[in-house]
């Protein structure tokens, strides 16, 4: 890091300054570089992925019920039952 000259001039300590970023950048990148290539050497192939192979939950995708029309009606005319139920109890 450079040293003060014993001026006080603004200049010169803004220059002094700017020069300590620049070697502090250097610095920074180098270790950033470094960490970058333990990353990668980290995330080799060689890593087993943990959980269900790819592609099997498309597999095991159940179908679609298919409901009868006369299975709707019912079901639509239980629905009614209950709401006018719960209509009529609220209306007391």
């Amino acid at each position: 890091m450079p040293t003060k000259s014993g001026s006080n001039n603004p200049a010169e300590l803004i220059i002094l300054a700017i020069a300590s970023i620049d070697s502090q950048i250097k610095d920074l990148t180098g270790k950033r570089e470094q960490l970058a290539k333990m990353v990668s050497v980290a995330a080799a192939p060689s890593v087993v992925r943990r959980g269900r192979p790819a592609g099997t939950a498309a597999k095991a995708a159940k179908p679609k019920r298919v409901v009868s029309e006369a299975t709707k009606k019912k079901l639509r005319a239980a629905a009614k039952a209950r709401w006018a139920k719960i209509r009529a109890e609220e209306g007391k």
